[in-house]
């Protein structure tokens, strides 16, 4: 499911053009530009996490920092390369996930104050992509619904706690017949973003 949710993110990204890096991001004090630093930089530090050990990801990037951001991206055609970088820090830290064998291991992670398992750190992380997504879609103009039941599983498993496989199809569903569209609404509204 993450995979599919940060390949989501990365098509918004690819999106991206010149003027639209300093776009202000609703709900927030950061720009596209900053907003897309800031996704890449979580990516590393939790695949870090994740894995115990620091992940090499500098021998493709080299520096990045907002100012080169502005010089990187092409004026007409978009493609600023956000969306590569975004894929390749994404791709470490899925595979960081998909490499543990206990799920229930503890680890310390920037943006939390105490050590966290490893499977709450993975829905969390499926919350982000789809928060982030969400800002970016609304920065650009975009319109960004989630696939059906992602929202639900959000609902439950961060603001609940409560683990998907508490569900009896496991995928985390929101008892009650509540909707998607609610559902994503609930999200927002918690995440400190209106509609």
């Amino acid at each position: 499911m993450l995979h599919t949710l940060t390949e989501d993110l990365a098509s918004f990204l690819s999106e991206v053009t010149q003027d639209a890096l300093g776009c202000p991001v609703p709900h927030s004090a950061r720009d596209v530009g900053e907003l897309c630093l800031h996704l890449i930089d979580q990516n590393i530090d939790v695949a870090t996490a994740v894995a115990g050990e620091k992940v090499a990801y500098r021998q493709w990037a080299g520096s990045l920092d907002r100012a080169s951001l502005d010089t990187s991206v092409d004026y007409y055609y978009g493609g600023a390369g956000l969306e590569v970088g975004y894929r390749r820090t994404a791709g470490l830290m899925e595979n960081s996930f998909a490499s543990v064998t206990d799920m229930s291991r503890l680890r310390r992670v920037k943006g939390f104050q105490e050590e966290v398992d490893i499977a709450t750190l993975y829905e969390e992380q499926i919350r982000n992509t789809v928060i982030h997504t969400w800002d970016v879609a609304q920065a650009l103009g975009f319109s960004y619904q989630p696939a059906p039941g992602v929202t639900q599983r959000i609902l439950r498993t961060t603001v609940l706690r409560t683990p998907p496989s508490t569900v009896p199809d496991g995928t985390g569903a929101w008892p009650g017949g509540v909707d998607d569209a609610s559902a994503f609404a609930a999200v927002l509204t918690l995440s400190s973003r209106g509609r």
